[in-house]
């Protein structure tokens, strides 16, 4: 699963979940991603805050930088919107394997159970297992809703 920051042509900023680069691409060339502010289906990749370049290697050549304009940071209240579509993505998308999650994900990793997305809670020792073992694995901050 990657996530890309889109642009529509009205400047609003959102996210997109896609399996694969190649899916992104495909759905953006065929106009089937639509901005959810104004459904305009004319949208384009811009830099993400967490982007992490790699170092190339001999056996893979890296495309040049794609050029972009600077994007102004999001608002508080943008990146509310942002975290709460987040959550809702996981919880309808992800299985929530609840306290179990460090175990679920090792399992995984390993090739022990069924490789699908998950979600849940552990503990700062498990986190830290995982770390050692080379498990992947995010945390995402949980949104507070107004009341």
């Amino acid at each position: 699963m990657v996530i890309y920051d889109l642009l529509c042509k009205k400047n609003h900023r959102f996210e997109g979940w896609f399996p694969s680069l190649e899916a992104y691409r495909e759905q953006a060339a065929q106009k089937k991603i639509s901005c959810p502010s104004c459904g305009g289906r004319s949208v384009e990749k811009i830099p993400h805050a967490l982007h992490i370049k790699r170092e190339s290697t001999p056996a893979t050549k890296e495309r040049p930088p794609e050029k972009t304009d600077p994007v102004p940071p999001l608002s508080e209240a943008e990146v509310k919107e942002v975290l709460i579509r987040v959550a809702h993505y996981v919880r309808e998308n992800f299985e929530d394997t609840g306290p179990r999650f460090a175990e679920e994900a090792r399992k995984i990793f390993h090739g022990k159970a069924e490789k699908r997305p998950i979600h849940g809670t552990s503990t700062p020792e498990e986190r830290e297992e995982l770390d050692e073992e080379g498990v992947p694995y995010a945390i995402l901050p949980k949104p507070h809703l107004d009341s």
